[in-house]
């Protein structure tokens, strides 16, 4: 069989053999990539989860702490531009620069994150800055020293309702309603009367010298009598009812007489240097005080019969010496004073700042130097001066924190105040008050400008120029605090919440003197800080009776930002 024996041992059509030993290379090969692709698999989840947790934990721990540490270095560096302002201050170093770097950036992590930025602002509250904001300021009232404003003389003429007048005359016959003024020329040396006998009130002045002035009032007369000159002789009739004469000049001569019994006293007041009061006659019961100011002045009381009474009072004074005490030294030693000479009234004697003893009716009187006492000195002014300081210095640094809650360092009105949302801001660097032992202490700082801003991750530098000081205490030169009144200063302040807490503290002088307003509860609410918050007004009223020295340093500054 040909065809079979064709075919016979021939391979099968359409079948193939692959050598056994390629096959297994091929499979150890395949095995090999899969595990090279589970591996790279592994190895990029490896890689994708460390970085979700540096990401998720590492990072914002890193950048949390970061950003602390930037809380702390901007703390510092507004705490030290606040230290150095005021040690330039009490130096009085006026035009000295302060300049304090201020760091606006945290601290990156690259490439992951980069640094928080910050801006520095101008805080709202702080006076000479635009848009209306209110102003704090300090308010007290100081005693000046004492000016010596001595009488003077007005116009001739007046009113003399029912009376006769002359050009040196007033006579009265019904009941009196006088206000005049009589006028002497240069070198005129006229005489004056005035007469009344109908009762009634005169008040008159008279500005001449060298005259004779004779007021003679009926029983019922209100005198009040003003004699302004040198050289002139005044006689009185006393009445039954208060007068008031008061005799300023040098060589005078006042002269009492009348045989009337007041029921009051004639009140005598003496200014000017070798004066003379004297008394003729004098009977019934009057009483008369004379107050005596000046030098080599003498009061002899003549006779003092029945129950009259007269008290002098000696007082040293020199209008050229004027001070916030009278008597201003020893002027009064050279007065003289002669012992009643007979009768049975009471008559004393009274040196404000020498001592005089002696006894019968021609003792003889021993002088010697006490310190005077105070007391208020004749035609002596002291000017009330207000201080009433407007103005703030302030700006403040805010914290945009991504990892850390965002926070304001702020220097206000001499503190330095740090705060984060949610919380109640607190003092740093408390503000430069202080009482203690009575002395109250004050450092106010201004601004003449408005701080100009920044922003970004560099550094702020903070320029200022001390462009003055002002700085006293009282009491001393002559001033001193108004008796009664208060010494006021308010602070007005996004941060009013800080001030207040620092002087309502219970361990602190001033708890029983603050006040704080406001709207939104300012004074206690939470803060909300990006300049939203309500501005408060925290408001100390101190009574003078609390304080026995106030000490004030008042600074003003220039501000720049670079």
């Amino acid at each position: 069989m040909p065809h079979a024996s064709r075919w016979a041992g021939a391979p099968a059509v359409g079948r193939s053999r692959r050598p056994t030993a390629g096959r297994r290379t091929w499979r150890r090969r395949s095995r090999r990539a899969q595990v090279s692709a589970v591996a790279v698999v592994l190895g990029l989840l490896l890689v994708v989860t460390f970085i979700a947790n540096y990401l998720a934990t590492t990072l914002p721990n890193t950048m949390g702490q970061n950003d602390l540490q930037h809380e702390l270095a901007v703390e510092n560096q507004v705490a030290q531009l606040s230290a150095t302002m005021q040690a330039a201050a009490l130096a009085n170093a006026v035009g000295a620069q302060v300049t304090q770097p201020v760091s606006l950036g945290s601290q990156g992590t690259p490439p992951f994150a980069g640094p928080d930025a910050g801006y520095l602002t101008a805080l709202s509250s702080v006076a000479n800055t635009t848009g209306n904001y209110p102003q704090s300021g300090l308010n007290f009232t100081l005693l000046g020293p004492t000016t010596y404003l001595p009488p003077t003389g007005g116009p001739a003429g007046g009113i003399a309702t029912g009376c006769t007048t002359t050009s040196t005359s007033i006579t009265c016959s019904g009941t009196a309603a006088v206000v005049y003024n009589f006028t002497g020329a240069l070198g005129n040396q006229p005489a004056y009367s005035l007469t009344f006998s109908g009762g009634g009130s005169a008040r008159v002045n008279f500005s001449t010298s060298g005259s004779t002035i004779t007021v003679t009032p009926s029983a019922t007369t209100l005198l009040v009598l003003n004699i302004l000159g040198s050289n002139d002789t005044v006689t009185v009739t006393v009445a039954t009812v208060p007068e008031n004469i008061l005799i300023f000049g040098n060589y005078d001569t006042l002269r009492m007489t009348g045989s009337a019994s007041p029921s009051t006293q004639t009140n005598v007041v003496v200014v000017g240097n070798h004066d003379t009061v004297t008394t003729t006659a004098l009977s019934g019961t009057n009483t008369i005080v004379a107050s005596v100011y000046g030098s080599s002045d003498a009061v002899n009381p003549g006779t003092l019969s029945g129950t009259n009474k007269f008290g002098v009072y000696f007082n040293g004074f020199n209008p050229s010496v004027v001070s916030a005490s009278c008597p201003v030294d020893n002027l009064s030693s050279s007065d003289t004073v002669a012992q009643p000479s007979g009768g049975s009234g009471t008559f004393a004697v009274t040196y404000n700042n020498t001592v005089y003893s002696g006894s019968g009716t021609n003792g003889v009187w021993s002088v010697s130097y006490r310190i005077p006492t105070p007391f208020a000195c004749p035609f002596t002014t002291t000017v009330e001066v207000p201080f009433t300081p407007t103005g703030a210095a302030g700006f403040v640094v805010h914290l945009e924190n991504t990892y850390a809650p965002a926070a304001e360092v702020a220097y206000d009105q001499g503190a330095v105040v740090y705060a984060q949302p949610g919380g109640l801001p607190i003092f740093i660097v408390s503000p430069p008050i202080t009482l203690a032992h009575g002395v109250l202490t004050l450092f106010v700082p201004w601004f003449t400008n408005r701080v100009p801003g920044d922003s970004g991750t560099g550094t702020a530098d903070v320029s200022l120029r001390l462009l003055s000081t002002t700085s006293f205490t009282v009491p001393a030169n002559g001033y001193a605090l108004l008796t009664g009144s208060q010494l006021t200063f308010s602070v007005v302040s996004q941060y009013a919440a800080a001030w207040y807490a620092f002087f309502h503290s219970t361990s602190n002088p001033f708890s029983s003197y603050v006040t704080c307003t406001g709207s939104a509860n300012v004074c206690t609410a939470m803060y909300n800080p990006g300049g939203a918050a309500p501005l408060g007004t925290v408001t100390v009223t101190i009574p003078v009776s609390a304080i026995t020295t106030l000490n004030v340093l008042t600074a003003v500054y220039s501000v720049s930002v670079l």
